[in-house]
């Protein structure tokens, strides 16, 4: 058992959380109801444990802050299945369909990629039964939260708690966050040992943006966006009594966002919130859906050419310069990327970067794969990149097809949007994580199950003032 670990080794602390979380998880099933517990034990792990650290075991991949909590989390609900508040259903065709071909993927990867890759000083190996039985496992770990979500949270009821779960984390989570943006951040170092990415990266603007025990301030400030967007939603859903509070949480939250300094999660943000409160909440699915289904086909556009790339990329320029040549940084990335995977299109080039363009003779990668999109693509091919994205934004257009025939409720269209700027944020950045695959779970399962009657039916016997108290107590 080893820690695995990019650059420095994590304190013996970390270790420690990982091995102990199955026995904090069985803490919590003891003391919470089931879907209370199953709900805390990723959303607490994705929050609290040290990132890129992890446990190594023999064959199977790294054991780290995503993969530990959601199995706990799925012992759990298999364990308590007959507590739940809803049954569970079984996965609707397109969802077996496509996590099948998750699977088989990987073996498709091997398959079409035995040949090493020798060009000037660097040897990278091809791909062996290991690397697909490997693969194929942490394929099973990504899609764990997805099925928690379906089988579990699919419910107005469900989807509510869930969302002020998110919600209550992220006002606690905001502590931490302000002293990093005071001190630069600095926690996953005093407590873990070690600093998680590029220092560099947290400077913008004249300060510093946080960390906490995440991989990335973008990833904080994503977070950030889905609570703003569930605060939004519980002042739209709220009784007068706690006007004034949702208010307070909503205002505050938008402060915190501002001081993540992410454009892009500030921009998600400022467009969201309105449409939160002041549009219906089929009109939201309706958004969502053509987001996603924008999302989805981004990489057609590109290799068709209609993607107005150089448009999107003065506007950005006229905005913000830095920010701009950011982006234009990316896409020049992204084309030469694109091209890379054109060459392998069906399963990718796989691991040990062998989907990266490389020098031959300084050894060093000449290409940087930022977007999960074409991470994905480049890696595990169409097949991969189908029934990834397939999953993720077929969640949102499933919802909408469901909700053409049924009520919407408020928490639903808000969670719908949540997906919506998760996914689009999939393009430059890869902050696809845990609570992205609980929520596309989520609304695929409520889908499946079919929209209730009325939107009020389940929600009017909870009001968003007494949600704080459910999910917690």
């Amino acid at each position: 058992m080893t820690f695995k670990l990019g650059e420095d080794m994590g304190n013996s602390l970390s270790l420690i959380m990982l091995a102990a979380w199955p026995a904090f998880a069985a803490l919590l099933f003891s003391r919470l109801t089931p879907r209370q517990a199953l709900i805390w034990v990723p959303l607490l792990g994705y929050m609290l444990l040290p990132p890129v650290v992890g446990i190594d075991l023999p064959i199977v991949p790294s054991l780290d802050k995503h993969s530990i909590p959601a199995l706990s989390a799925m012992l759990g609900a298999v364990i308590f299945r007959d507590r739940f508040p809803v049954p569970w259903i079984r996965p609707e065709g397109w969802i077996v369909a496509l996590t099948a071909l998750a699977l088989v993927t990987p073996m498709l990867t091997m398959a079409t990629n035995p040949e090493p890759l020798i060009e000037g000083i660097t040897y990278r190996p091809g791909l062996g039964l290991f690397d697909a039985l490997n693969g194929t496992i942490n394929t099973a770990f990504t899609l764990v939260p997805f099925l928690l979500g379906y089988l579990v949270l699919s419910s107005t009821d469900g989807v509510r708690a869930w969302m002020v779960a998110l919600t209550v984390g992220t006002l606690a989570y905001s502590l931490p966050m302000l002293l990093e943006i005071r001190v630069s951040p600095q926690l996953n170092v005093w407590i873990y040992g070690f600093f998680a990415h590029d220092f560099s990266q947290t400077i913008r603007y004249g300060g510093f943006r946080p960390m906490v025990f995440l991989e990335h301030g973008l990833w904080v400030a994503i977070l950030v966006v889905t609570a703003v967007i569930c605060a939004a939603v519980a002042l739209r859903d709220g009784n007068r009594q706690a006007r004034m509070r949702n208010i307070a949480v909503l205002a505050y939250l938008m402060v915190v966002l501002v001081l993540c300094k992410s454009a892009a999660s500030i921009i998600y943000g400022m467009l969201l919130v309105p449409m939160v409160l002041l549009t219906s909440p089929r009109l939201q699915v309706r958004i969502a859906a053509v987001l996603a289904a924008v999302v989805m086909l981004y990489p057609l556009a590109l290799w068709l050419g209609v993607m107005p790339t150089d448009a999107i990329r003065d506007f950005a320029l006229s905005m913000d310069a830095e920010r701009g040549r950011s982006l234009e940084f990316r896409f020049m990335n992204e084309q030469v990327l694109l091209d890379r995977a054109s060459q392998k299109p069906l399963a990718g080039w796989g691991g040990w970067g062998r989907n990266l363009e490389i020098d031959p003779v300084s050894g060093q990668f000449t290409s940087v794969s930022d977007g999960y999109w074409v991470v994905v693509m480049t890696i595990s091919g169409i097949a991969g990149y189908l029934s990834i994205f397939g999953l993720l934004c077929g969640s949102v257009i499933r919802l909408w097809a469901a909700a053409r025939s049924g009520a919407v409720s408020r928490w639903t269209g808000g969670l719908a949007l949540i997906m919506a700027a998760s996914l689009v944020d999939l393009i430059p950045n890869a902050t696809v994580t845990p609570l992205t695959w609980i929520s596309a779970g989520a609304l695929a399962g409520l889908a499946a199950r079919g929209m209730p009657a009325s939107a009020k039916s389940t929600v009017a016997s909870q009001p968003a003032s007494r949600a704080m108290k459910t999910v917690i107590g």
